[in-house]
């Protein structure tokens, strides 16, 4: 376990996501682990609403479980199954203060099973997200994540882009 912050999240971002294990998450999370995307929970919600949305993974009210290391394996499982080549790319400099880091990474995946009640469309989609990830004991701890949640929404041509 490194006590290096930018190590800690680029281990998170290449050896668990990238390299599709989550089985390493508990040697890269810590299991205070707190995340929270700015959006995804709404968009989540509202694909949920189209549709019966799978739960796997999940409990009866649609969250992940209580131990928050879990929970995030539960949840890229359940993105790893919609979108079984996911990647985040980190693009350009990631800064470090502390031991908070700040990356700029484009997700990217084709849309090969269901997710959150949308059949698969077989469509590429990227999107931009900056994350900012707090680092205690060599492992990331909390995780902001700012998404184009839009955008992605309109890549899977659930709502339509403007103008078309």
């Amino acid at each position: 376990m490194s006590n290096d912050p930018k190590a800690a999240v680029n281990r998170l971002i290449e050896d668990v996501i990238n390299a599709h294990r989550p089985d390493l998450a508990h040697e890269v999370l810590h299991p205070k682990l707190q995340i929270r995307r700015m959006g995804m929970q709404g968009s989540a919600q509202y694909l949920g609403s189209l549709a019966k949305a799978s739960r796997d993974g999940l409990n009866e009210h649609g969250a992940p479980p209580a131990d928050p290391v879990e929970g995030f394996k539960a949840v890229y499982g359940l993105l790893l199954s919609a979108f079984p080549d996911l990647r985040n790319n980190v693009v350009g400099p990631q800064v470090v203060v502390d031991d908070l880091v700040i990356t700029h990474v484009t997700f990217s995946g084709t849309h090969e099973g269901e997710f959150l009640g949308v059949a698969p469309t077989h469509r590429k989609v990227e999107f931009d997200e900056v994350l900012y990830q707090r680092v205690t004991d060599g492992k990331v701890s909390e995780v902001w994540a700012v998404g184009d949640e839009l955008g992605f929404l309109q890549q899977l041509g659930v709502l339509a882009s403007p103008g078309a």
